[in-house]
């Protein structure tokens, strides 16, 4: 470990050495750990160029890699640092390693290679032009001498490596203005040469059998490289033959597989769809291709044709459906099938195949919609007139009415084949039930009546088998599981084969004990069809007696509660009248019903309550929510002895009137949506019961209760705020607390213990009653009174690192008063004024996300707001002529590299509204923060940073105003041209 000792005087390669052993083979990772500082410091070094090649020198691999690494790490990070004639030596050196080492590691041949590229990409155009057809010369020059010397060289190895590293790091790099467009440049014009050698290479045999393979999945791998890099069909084109031939070697499959799935993806094949369709197809239902279907022996292969065939459904189906007739498609479609339905035989053995389970369904989603587009495959009505226009459509298409109906039949065959094969796959495996089901509704929109015909008749015959085992119930279940997933495509209006369902038949059959997955199955599904329950409510009430008994079984009671709310939401209307029975029913159940499933039943039953006239509304809430005030109130009463036994009894009965609150608000349209910025007024005319009074004081009185008691106590108090926000913003005036009181509670609770949930609650607050000028002094006393709690508890940016949820929700407050009700903030005492933007210039400098986040928002409402009085126009432009100089060093030093770097696009943005509203300000600002030494980033000269700032004023265009700032941000980050962006 005597690695501290050598930092001054350049070690020697045998102390490198040493070191390099002690980083790849020391067992102490502290060891290890002090190894590799010191070869990360010693890359820094200017010595370090000259140690490089001395360890490429060595027997060692490792020392060899180190020493490439060295060249790499050295070219991306102090190309600066040489002079020219050092620049030239370099590349002679790491051609030179690269030629000897040709035959030796892979990975020191790779590491070369990437250091020759991250050469290549700040050489080009000054130093090293057609850097490419260079490299060939080069290296074959290389050869040729070594040749000379007597000994044979693998020299295409390199040569791939080199081009198959070349368009990955060119697409890494961080390339700018005219050299990237020199690099692409470079590339282009290499293409014809890199294709005609790999095309030689693919189709030649190098008369060396592990050599061949090892070439043939190189030339592969670089293929697949610049497909990604993004070259032209024509080159790719030429080279399709090679590639599907290599798909059936085994030595070769895997390659071949990634170049073609990379291939058929690339949405610019469009042109050469028929070609290619041709070729892939004759691959895919080869003979080699069918015996791949059963081979045990090997699984990579069925695997990579099932990835191939899967990823070739998936972008070629219009292609497939209207060639649906032919043979090669027929033969694809019976492998796809065959794919589906192995997968309950060879699965349990191959648990790592379980991923193609999620594959094949997709593509069968996906092949309905052609199949049924009559832009695709004409549909003939015969009754139809415009008999010369269908002509025409289907003369363009080249698909004869005969072949149209021919296809519908054929479609018919493969999808009920495909549903009985889904059924049976389904019954083996619970993973796959909810990609099954989409796919059993997708084979609906194909066979339509048939299918519901097919299930429930199945359902029947099930059920009434004679002889059955009564254990056996999975079947039956499967059936059910079927109707549920198609619940959504089958008609609201349908009336032959679902009251078969739901009536005596099925329903009425159905075994009430035990059996709890086919019981679970049939209560989900009864929510499945709410909307068929509510075109005929005529079967509503005996759906819910088969429901609400269910409600206090523990293993049914998820179901049965989610089915319950989604036939009240639905079927509100017609259960409006029987709400009394409802109700009934709840307090019956009501007790035995555990906490999650409550919830849902009691805001179900707050849902058909809200569908009820005003006046009536009160006498059924009353009833539901009486034991749980009762409930609250005894928590409280015992809970100020002892906070701590009582809080999850206080939670849960918090919980139970968030729910019922929630079921009270009006539906989604005539919702206040909170987030809005069109304020929408309640309902002025909302109905005020004089004896919701009651109510309302009692609830006030628990609430101010709860935040007294259980005030340090942050969930409680998540809960509470939980409960008052959707008050809030309920229409109903019973369930919610006023404003004259909420403000005040607010106030009062965040001054106790300062929960960002309260911040949460007051933005919420201003968000609906912001725009009412009645409110006006209330909310800017609280604003006042936040703000003073909030500043004396987060004092310094320490602070603010340290309790970034409140600094979050404080701006968020802020920002909701900017959006709502603006002037309130200049009506502030002045010297509080300026601890708000003091506050906020503050929080331009945080490394923490989310309080950095909810900051560099705050501040760019700020700017950019839309002032229409003349006097608040000149305040905001007083604060920003005292203010501007310090937001806009806080944003430049996070441009230039003090915060993570997703975060310049924002910074930009709060930079452009500055830059457009006060454009001499700007200009003045720009001149003094820039014309500082090392500001913002020693990376940057003042030439560099007075373009930037002459090209950020002249430009007004957002999108051009980022990149120049993201341009210069990655300048300031040192990370131009570089592949460690």
């Amino acid at each position: 470990g005597g690695a501290s000792k050598m930092e001054f005087q350049p070690p020697s390669v045998s102390q490198v050495e040493q070191i390099i052993v002690q980083l790849y083979e020391s067992i102490d990772p502290h060891f290890q750990k002090s190894a590799q500082e010191y070869i990360q410091n010693l890359q820094k070094q200017q010595y370090a160029w000259d140690l490089a090649p001395q360890l490429l020198a060595s027997q060692s691999v490792n020392s060899q890699f180190i020493g490439a690494h060295i060249f790499q790490v050295k070219l991306s990070r102090d190309w600066n640092t040489l002079p020219l004639d050092r620049k030239k030596w370099v590349r002679t050196e790491l051609l030179g390693w690269i030629v000897r080492l040709s035959n030796g590691s892979n990975i020191v041949v790779t590491k070369l290679c990437l250091a020759l590229t991250a050469y290549a990409l700040q050489a080009v155009p000054d130093i090293w032009s057609n850097f490419i057809p260079d490299f060939f010369e080069m290296l074959h020059s290389g050869v040729i001498a070594a040749q000379n010397e007597g000994q044979t060289l693998f020299f295409e190895l390199p040569l791939l490596e080199f081009l198959t590293v070349v368009p990955e790091e060119v697409l890494r790099a961080d390339l700018i203005g005219e050299r990237k467009a020199k690099v692409h440049q470079e590339l282009t014009n290499s293409i014809p040469r890199v294709f005609s050698t790999l095309r030689s290479l693919l189709s030649e045999y190098c008369g060396n059998p592990e050599r061949d393979i090892i070439l043939k999945q190189k030339c592969l791998r670089c293929l697949q490289s610049w497909i990604l890099y993004g070259v032209t069909f024509d080159s790719l084109f030429l080279l399709i033959d090679n590639v599907i031939n290599l798909f059936s070697h085994e030595s070769t499959n895997d390659a071949a597989t990634e170049v073609l799935v990379e291939f058929i993806s690339q949405p610019r094949i469009t042109s050469y769809q028929n070609t290619m369709c041709e070729k892939m197809l004759g691959c895919m239902t080869s003979d080699w291709a069918k015996a791949q279907m059963v081979n045990d022996a090997d699984e990579s292969l069925p695997k990579n044709l099932c990835r191939l065939m899967t990823t070739f459904g998936e972008n070629f189906y219009n292609y497939i459906a209207k060639h649906f007739l032919r043979q090669d498609v027929i033969v694809y479609m019976e492998m796809m099938l065959i794919i589906l339905n192995g997968m309950h035989i060879d699965f349990n053995a191959l648990t790592n195949h379980i991923y193609i389970s999620e594959m094949p369904l997709q593509f069968w989603y996906l092949l309905q919609e052609p199949l049924f587009d009559p832009d695709i495959i004409p549909v003939n009505n015969i009754d139809n007139d415009t008999v010369n226009g269908e002509d025409a459509v289907t003369s363009t298409l080249h698909i004869t009415p005969d072949e149209s109906r021919k296809i519908r039949e054929m479609s018919l065959v493969v999808f009920r084949r495909l549903v009985e094969i889904l059924r049976n796959v389904k019954e083996q495996f619970k993973i796959y039930r909810r990609n099954v089901g989409d796919t059993v509704m997708n084979s609906y929109f194909v066979l339509r009546d048939q299918m519901l015909a097919f299930f429930v008749d199945l359902a029947i015959t099930q059920l009434n088998s004679p002889g059955r085992d009564p254990s056996q119930w999975q079947d039956l279940e499967s059936t059910l599981f079927c109707i549920k997933y198609i619940a959504e495509a089958v008609d609201h209006n349908e009336s032959v084969y679902l009251p078969r369902l739901f009536g005596a038949e099925v329903y009425g059959m159905l075994p009430l004990q035990g059996h709890v997955r086919l019981r679970n199955t049939a209560l989900s599904l009864i929510g499945s069809y709410a909307d068929w329950f509510k075109s005929h409510p005529q079967y509503i009430l005996s759906a819910l007696n088969y429901l609400i008994p269910a409600l206090s079984d523990a293993e049914l009671a998820l179901s049965a509660a989610t089915s319950f709310k989604e036939v009240c939401d639905a079927c509100r209307d017609s259960l409006v009248g029987g709400i009394d029975n409802l109700v009934n029913m709840y307090m019956v159940v009501g007790p035995h019903i555990q906490p999650r499933e409550k919830q849902k039943v009691i805001e179900s039953i707050a849902d058909v309550i809200q569908a009820l006239s005003p006046d009536k509304m009160l006498q059924p809430l009353l009833v539901v929510t009486n034991d749980i005030m009762q409930a609250m109130r005894e928590a409280v009463l015992r809970g100020k002895q002892n906070p701590p036994q009582y809080r999850d009894a206080i939670i849960t009965q918090l919980e139970y009137l968030t729910c019922c609150c929630r079921g009270i608000q009006p539906p989604d349209e005539k919702v206040i949506i909170l987030d809005d910025d069109d304020y929408e007024l309640r309902n002025e005319g909302s109905f005020f019961d004089p004896s919701s009074v009651g109510l309302v004081n009692t609830l006030l009185e628990i609430t101010s209760n709860i935040a007294e008691i259980w005030y340090h106590d942050s969930e409680v108090i998540e809960y509470l705020c939980k409960f008052l926000s959707i008050g809030i913003r309920t229409n109903s005036t019973i369930l919610s607390i006023p404003f004259e009181m909420i403000v005040p509670l607010i106030q009062i609770s965040f001054q106790r213990d300062h929960h960002s949930y309260w911040l949460d609650t007051a933005a919420k607050v201003v968000t609906i009653h912001g725009s009412n000028n009645n409110y006006g002094t209330a909310l800017r006393d609280m604003l006042a009174a936040l703000t003073s709690t909030t500043i004396q508890h987060v004092r310094c940016q320490a602070d603010m690192e340290q309790y970034p949820d409140i600094v979050n929700s404080y701006f968020s407050v802020l920002t909701k008063y900017l959006q709502k009700c603006p002037l309130l903030l200049y009506t502030l005492p002045s010297d509080m004024f300026k601890s708000i933007l003091t506050f906020s210039v503050a929080g331009l400098g945080l490394q923490e996300r989310l309080a950095l986040k909810s900051a560099v928002t705050f501040m760019g409402e700020f700017i950019g707001q839309n002032y229409k009085e003349e006097q608040f126009a000149k305040g905001v432009e007083n604060v920003m002529m005292a203010y501007g100089l310090e937001i806009m060093r806080e944003l430049l030093l996070g441009i230039g590299g003090r915060l993570p770097r997703s975060f310049v696009p924002s910074l930009a943005t709060v930079l452009h509204k500055i830059t457009g509203r006060y454009i001499e300000a700007s200009r003045e600002w720009l001149n003094i923060l820039l014309s500082q030494e090392n500001f913002p980033s020693p990376h940057v000269d003042q030439y560099t940073k007075q373009n930037f700032a002459k090209a950020i004023l002249s430009t007004r265009a957002l999108q051009r105003f980022k990149d120049l700032v993201i341009e210069f941000s990655i300048k300031c980050r040192d990370l131009e041209d570089s592949a460690y962006g």
